[in-house]
């Protein structure tokens, strides 16, 4: 019994012995593969130092340009700055292409079919490999990534997603103020290459749009076009003397997101706009109740009741070299008080009993006043349809 289980216990240590060589060459065999092909440094080299034949613009087909796919997903609006003319978004991107020396074989990878990098690796990745470098070019100031991740397929096929926050530039008109519309624009494009060797293209994940809307405004439509214009920098001309891009021509490929918001004009139509004409509604009243026998004083507190209210509306906009709905409004108002004014100079000039007194009270009364609310609304209509 005793030599059945030694013979046993052998039998088990050969096998072992033998299988043991097989296990190690095998993770040789892997190890040496990977030493074998230089671009998996371009997975898992070092970042501080990386390699040219990965960090440089990937070779394509009959050179082709590299075609970038990317859409973006507006998270939230965090402010609209009307006095700067800026906005602060916070936003999910989504871009995708292809780099051929960024191939791998899962069993090389312990059976991994799709590397995925977060956080620090993430950063540490970028700096291993290629990628378009894509920029906001209408933002004030370098935006703020929150998260980053990136994914490499076995085939190469790279899978690059993003969270950040920044405050863009925007150009809003404010000609209708109060009843203004604006589109806000988030403009995308490779900051180094031209659509010669990058373009951007549609991705298969859609944009989008989950933002809350901000307390004065109300979000509209979105829409995403891709186009391509030029760009200047990076190299001097000697023939022209313009900056161009690398290769000679001015075109980068650009992909522009734009987001429609239309004012909440309610608030400001009834805490502002509507008090003013309030104060020309006294005028009128005050011009009814005004005796045909014996003068009146005219209101002159009223008037600088609306010259200053007038003037503390406007504030909440920037300085504009155009006149806005709001101005052309304010403007009537002032018309319609000096109108007054002056009429009310003349009658006090007439005598108690004269009959153009009591004719200039009646223009006042059943002729300007009427008109003035009639030209407000016309003017209104006007500039909604037609500016």
């Amino acid at each position: 019994m005793l030599f059945l289980m030694k013979k046993g216990v052998f039998l088990i240590l050969s096998y072992l012995t033998t299988l043991f060589p097989n296990i190690v060459l095998a993770a040789d065999a892997s190890s040496s593969k990977k030493a074998e092909n230089p671009f998996y440094e371009c997975l898992s080299g070092d970042a501080s130092n990386p390699k040219k034949y990965c960090t440089k613009l990937p070779e394509t087909k009959n050179k082709q340009p590299i075609k970038v796919q990317i859409s973006l997903h507006l998270l939230d609006i965090l402010e609209i700055n009307q006095m700067e003319g800026t906005w602060d978004v916070r936003t999910f991107m989504y871009s995708q292409w292809k780099d051929p020396r960024l191939k791998f074989n899962p069993k090389d990878f312990d059976g991994i079919r799709k590397l995925n990098y977060k956080g620090s690796l993430a950063d540490d990745q970028m700096l291993r490999m290629w990628h378009p470098n894509l920029t906001i070019t209408n933002q004030m100031s370098r935006r703020e990534i929150e998260n980053r991740e990136i994914s490499i397929s076995k085939f190469g096929i790279v899978y690059y997603k993003e969270v950040f926050t920044a405050k863009i530039r925007t150009r809003l008109n404010f000609q209708k103020f109060p009843f203004d519309e604006h589109v806000l624009t988030i403009e995308v494009e490779p900051f180094s290459e031209t659509q010669k060797f990058v373009r951007l293209v549609p991705a298969v994940r859609k944009n989008g749009n989950s933002s809350i809307s901000p307390d004065i405004w109300t979000v509209d439509k979105f829409k995403v076009e891709f186009s391509d214009r030029p760009g200047a920098r990076n190299q001097l001309s000697e023939e022209t003397g313009l900056w161009l891009a690398p290769d000679g021509s001015k075109n980068f490929s650009l992909m522009t997101f734009s987001l429609g918001i239309k004012r909440n004009y309610f608030n400001f139509l009834t805490t502002k706009l509507l008090v003013l004409y309030f104060f020309a509604f006294i005028l009128w009243i005050n011009a009814g109740f005004a005796s045909e026998e014996g003068s009146h004083r005219w209101p002159w507190e009223l008037f600088l009741g609306i010259i200053f209210f007038s003037l503390e509306a406007q504030s909440d906009l920037p300085a504009l070299p155009y006149v806005t709905l709001y101005n052309v409004l304010v403007n009537f108002i002032y018309a319609y008080a000096l109108t007054d004014f002056v009429l009310w100079i003349i009658g006090e000039r007439l005598s108690e009993k004269h009959k153009s007194k009591i004719v200039l009270q009646r223009i006042k009364i059943w002729f300007i006043g009427p008109f003035f609310p009639l030209i407000s609304l016309f003017t209104v209509y006007w500039y909604i349809n037609h500016v």
